[in-house]
């Protein structure tokens, strides 16, 4: 009993130490790249964005069919491919590292 308390408390505490590590570190991440340029990049991609959610949606809609249709799978797999490396370069023509691209 007292061996599944103390088990209890030690992965407690390391769940909260993960967690306050984690915090920290994007705070920090977060200072790495200008204010302007997240903004133009975030206006630059708009709209590869508002894309790319929806091929996500769309493929989650493909996949949970019983039957799956592996050419349209496939098809929208390619275009999520295809609007990241969009999204990728538009950071990288901008200087903005991966951190500060939520």
């Amino acid at each position: 009993m007292k061996k599944n308390i103390i088990v209890g408390i030690a992965m407690a505490l390391g769940m909260l130490t993960v967690g306050a590590l984690s915090a920290s570190a994007a705070d920090l991440c977060g200072k790495c790249a200008d204010s302007q340029a997240v903004q133009q990049f975030k206006q630059e991609t708009d709209v590869l964005t508002s894309e790319l959610k929806a091929k996500d949606i769309e493929l989650r809609w493909l996949y949970s069919y019983d039957s799956i249709d592996m050419q349209k799978v496939n098809v929208v797999e390619a275009k999520i491919k295809e609007l990241k490396e969009k999204i990728n370069a538009s950071a990288s023509k901008l200087g903005i590292p991966a951190c500060s691209r939520s």
